[in-house]
């Protein structure tokens, strides 16, 4: 590594700092060097990239916030995880003895000091107001959060460390370096105080479950036909409804959904089985994902299933509120659909099983706005038969359900 040694009085000058004493650094790819991302953690950026996407996009109309909410994130996840893989401090420093800074050395660590994204904490975009604190995120993530409110640093803010770290803090009792050492010691001890390791184990383990079971049931529709065509569509409601539509009203539109889809012909013929995924975005409202898998000996394209699903949901919503979405169509949602013979397409189904049923089990274990209990839900779908869930049965309520 490249070791740099600059005048520390040219770039803090100061009582604090004796004469000829020196700023020592390191070459900017220290920090990265160190803290080389595990393939799991490179997936973990991806899917919350990819979720960004979904949820702050609904064609070509793109909101100012996105892909900020995602840089952010997984920013801070890489800089806490460089943290906590360390025992050194962000700075060192050597005084002399009258206590005036002699040499201050930045560590690894210390580049976060210069690091604006790390210091913004749950910021997007400051001018447009917009934040993180609307949304659930990783625990690393949420425990940054909660340190950066306790230290001074969220009080003031960014500009907190915007001096040179050999200066002193705006009360003048230490040091900046010294305030961001504690930054740094309080994220460590937050994180063993909460047993870090253990709550993101428990948050993926969560995910995985979900997998799990959303596979078996896949497996099963295999087991049945192993040629199977798959369909991806979305339930979305119009615009100027979507943000009316409560969780109530939205399982109810679903439950009718569902029953007529059952009672369909071409269901029974066609359709294998399907999962179901009820979610809420700010920008869409409630929607649902549908994985449709299809008789592949039966079932070739994608076009009459869309315009079948569209027609029954749209049924369903009252007003014509509702419209629906084929992901089959959208170049980055129709990787793993279409047709798959597990037995002679092993990879397709892989990729099947990665990023379309891997998509929907883990996107609320790794970034989701914050929302009201019962929102997040998931079903599967058997045509004819028993019942594998309560997808098709209404809620108790028996009031009407009406769009206003």
């Amino acid at each position: 590594m490249d070791k740099f040694e600059q005048n520390l009085n040219s770039l803090a000058r100061s009582s604090d700092v004796a004469p000829n004493a020196k700023y020592v650094s390191f070459n900017r790819d220290h920090l990265c060097r160190i803290t080389a991302l595990t393939p799991a953690a490179l997936e973990a950026q991806t899917l919350i990239k990819q979720i960004d996407r979904d949820m702050h996009i609904d064609g070509a109309d793109i909101l100012p916030m996105w892909a900020w909410a995602s840089a952010r994130v997984t920013s801070i996840d890489r800089a806490v995880t460089a943290i906590l893989a360390s025992e050194d401090p962000a700075f060192d420093c050597e005084k002399d003895t009258y206590g005036r800074i002699l040499k201050l050395t930045e560590n690894p660590l210390g580049k976060l000091y210069y690091d604006r994204d790390f210091l913004m904490a749950g910021v997007i975009n400051e001018e447009a107001g917009l934040t993180l604190d609307r949304y659930r995120v990783r625990p690393k993530v949420q425990l940054y959060f909660d340190v950066y409110e306790r230290h001074a640093v969220g009080q003031y803010g960014s500009q907190y460390f915007n001096h040179h770290p050999a200066k002193r803090t705006p009360d003048g009792k230490k040091f900046l370096w010294q305030s961001f050492n504690e930054l740094i010691d309080m994220m460590r001890n937050e994180a063993k105080a909460r047993g870090l390791d253990h709550l993101e184990r428990w948050n993926a383990s969560q995910a995985e479950q979900r997998l799990r079971a959303m596979m078996r049931y896949v497996r099963w529709c295999f087991r049945k036909r192993r040629r199977i065509f798959v369909i991806r569509m979305d339930l979305y409601y119009r615009t100027e409804f979507a943000g009316k539509v409560s969780i109530e009203q939205a399982k109810e539109h679903h439950a009718l959904f569902v029953n007529r889809l059952r009672a369909l012909k071409d269901v029974q013929t066609d359709l294998v089985g399907g999962i179901w995924k009820l979610e809420w975005t700010e920008r869409k409202g409630h929607h649902v994902h549908w994985v449709l898998m299809l008789d592949g000996s039966l079932v070739q394209d994608a076009w009459k299933w869309s315009d079948l699903i569209d027609e029954q949901w749209r049924s369903a919503v009252p007003l014509d509120g509702g419209y629906s979405h084929c992901g089959n169509r959208d170049q980055h949602k129709k990787v793993g659909t279409g047709m798959i013979h597990i037995d002679n397409e092993p990879e397709k189904f892989e990729i099947f099983e990665k990023e379309v049923i891997g998509y929907l089990a883990k996107k609320d274990q790794a970034l989701c706005l914050k929302i009201t209990a019962g929102t997040r839900a998931w079903g599967r779908f058997t045509p004819g038969g028993k019942r594998t869930s309560n997808a098709g049965r209404p809620p108790k309520s028996t009031r009407t359900s009406k769009l206003t």
